[in-house]
């Protein structure tokens, strides 16, 4: 099926093929919803600092 180098996937397409997978977007969602949290903490505490006049 991949023996022509014409019909063979890019690199990029083999990539975005490898990273769809259900257990890899299973772990990008979780990365994002901890990144997400995290940035929802610092803002929190950004704001608090700025209201006890710390910052």
């Amino acid at each position: 099926m991949f023996d022509d180098p014409i019909d063979r996937p890019t690199l990029v397409d083999r990539f975005i093929l490898f990273m769809a997978r259900p257990e890899n977007l299973a772990r990008i969602i979780n990365w994002v919803w901890r990144i997400s949290i995290l940035m929802l903490l610092m803002g929190y505490v950004l704001i608090y600092m700025q209201i006890k006049g710390t910052f």
